[in-house]
C-alpha cells in the first residue's frame, strides 16, 4: 500500500499515513493521464476569433461602377474580399475545441496521475492548514517548514478557505484548489501535492467505482 510522511501545521514531519489504494496506488499509464490533460486544456479553450464576411461588412450596397464600359472588370460591391475594407474570405469563425471524455476514464486518469506522484514520493499530508489572517508571511513560512517552498506546488483543502487562499495566493510557484475542484492538469503541472487530512479521505471515498479493466482481450 503507498504511504505517504505526515506533517503537521507548522511543517514538522509527525509520522506516516496509508494511501488509498484505489488512487494513489494505481498503475500510471501514459496514455491515459495524456487523454486526460490534452481532454482538460481543450475544455479550456473558447474559440472567439471572428472574422468579417462580405455579408458582414456594412455598407457596399451600391456598385462601385457601372458593368459595362469601363474597361475594368465588373464589380458588384465595394466590400467584396478584394477592395480595401472588403470582407475576409475563407477566415476563421468561432468554433467549439471541447473534447468529451467518459466520466469513468476521466476518475481513471486523475487517479493514475495521483499514483505516479505517490510513486514518485511527491505526495504530502498535513494535519491541517489554518491561518489566523490572511498573509504570505505564514504561508511561506508554511511550505519553508516542509521544505518545498522552491518547488511548484498544489495544495489541495477540503473546502474553499478564504484566509488559506489569500495567504497563498501572491505565490506564484504555488496552487490552492478544493477537493472538489482537483484537476489532471494541475497535478500534472505541479511538482508536489499536498494534501489535508481531511481532503485525503475525502478523495479516497470519492472514487470508489471499479477502476477501467487493464486486462486485454484473449
Amino acid at each position: 500500500m503507498p504511504k505517504a510522511n505526515v506533517y503537521n501545521s507548522t511543517g514538522k514531519e509527525t509520522g506516516t499515513i496509508d494511501l488509498p489504494e484505489n488512487v494513489f496506488g494505481l498503475k500510471p499509464r501514459t496514455h491515459h493521464i495524456w487523454r486526460g490533460v490534452t481532454t482538460y486544456l481543450s475544455n479550456q479553450r473558447l474559440g472567439t476569433v471572428n472574422t468579417k464576411t462580405k455579408g458582414d461588412v456594412s455598407g457596399g450596397g451600391k456598385k462601385p461602377f457601372k458593368q459595362k464600359g469601363t474597361g475594368s472588370a465588373r464589380q458588384g460591391s465595394s466590400r467584396a474580399v478584394q477592395y480595401v475594407g472588403g470582407g475576409i474570405a475563407h477566415g476563421p469563425k468561432p468554433r467549439d475545441y471541447s473534447l468529451e471524455l467518459p466520466k469513468k476514464m476521466r476518475r481513471q486518469a486523475l487517479a493514475e496521475s495521483l499514483s505516479q506522484k505517490a510513486l514518485e514520493g511527491k505526495i504530502m499530508v498535513i494535519d491541517d492548514i489554518q491561518f489566523d489572517a490572511p498573509k504570505t508571511k505564514s504561508a511561506t513560512s508554511l511550505l519553508k517548514g516542509l521544505g518545498i517552498d522552491a518547488k511548484k506546488c498544489l495544495v489541495v483543502l477540503n473546502d474553499s478557505n478564504v484566509k488559506v487562499l489569500k495567504s497563498f495566493r501572491n505565490l506564484r510557484r504555488v496552487k490552492v484548489l478544493s477537493r472538489e475542484n482537483l484537476n489532471i492538469f494541475e497535478v500534472v503541472n505541479h511538482e508536489v501535492v499536498v494534501l489535508t487530512k481531511e481532503a485525503l479521505d475525502k478523495i479516497g471515498i470519492m472514487k470508489k467505482e471499479t477502476p477501467v479493466s487493464t486486462q486485454e482481450k484473449k
